[in-house]
């Protein structure tokens, strides 16, 4: 594929929000039998890391303090390099036009399948990033929707980015990593998270630990794509 081409195509397309044919293609969809709590494809998997259609990852938190704070996530696509390269564009160099194109898709499932939820919550960026990137990545995606509410949850400080991290060290992390802001009720509400990658799932279960312990009923989570 001639990658300068269908960058060009792709950002060209952005404003309509449109992704071309040959973009598209590159994109791998989450398909098969998953697990049924992460969403991860369970074909990726030795048989030794599944235990009665959940993933090793996912017993590790279920056994933890965490236990079941997170109730499961669903994810588009898998981040294969191509999806790298998008959200290296989207989200380090600061391109809003590469990532918005991924606006419908998120608003499509949220009103087929997550209509029963009273919030919709883009996992929030630290200060720091937003100050960088100018915009929040996961917010981008329902910006200007019902959806679209005040703001819920805040970093607590700053961080070392979780991708910087090894996968021990996201999955053992003794502080917290979000606090619910004031004037926030959550008694009895259900709450679906955003984000834009599903790896260890640190970041949605420090979030949906927050929520639930402010009093949450129900905590998922969409993300773009699975690691």
């Amino acid at each position: 594929m001639d990658r300068k081409v269908s960058w060009r195509i792709l950002l060209g397309l952005a404003a309509q929000r449109v992704i071309c044919d040959t973009c598209q293609a590159e994109l791998v969809p989450i398909t098969g039998e998953l697990c049924l709590t992460c969403g991860r494809p369970l074909s990726k998997l030795k048989p030794e890391y599944i235990y009665d259609h959940d993933c090793s990852d996912c017993m590790k938190w279920r056994t933890s303090e965490f236990g079941d704070v997170l109730k499961f996530n669903r994810s588009f696509y898998e981040y294969n390099d191509f999806m790298k390269d998008i959200l290296a564009l989207y989200k380090f160099r600061g391109d809003v036009e590469a990532g918005r194109v991924f606006s419908a898709i998120f608003q499509d499932e949220i009103k087929k399948s997550y209509a029963y939820v009273d919030y919709v919550i883009p996992i929030p960026s630290s200060l720091e990033r937003l100050y960088e990137r100018g915009f929040n990545q996961c917010e981008v995606w329902i910006e200007g929707t019902e959806f679209h509410e005040k703001p819920i949850l805040c970093r607590v400080n700053h961080e070392e980015k979780q991708s910087k991290k090894s996968r021990a060290k996201r999955m053992n992390r003794k502080e917290d990593m979000f606090q619910l802001l004031p004037n926030v009720t959550m008694t009895g509400k259900a709450c679906l998270l955003i984000d834009d990658l599903y790896t260890t799932g640190t970041t949605l279960h420090y979030a949906a630990k927050t929520l639930k312990h402010a009093g949450a009923s129900h905590v998922c989570s969409l993300t773009l794509c699975r690691g």
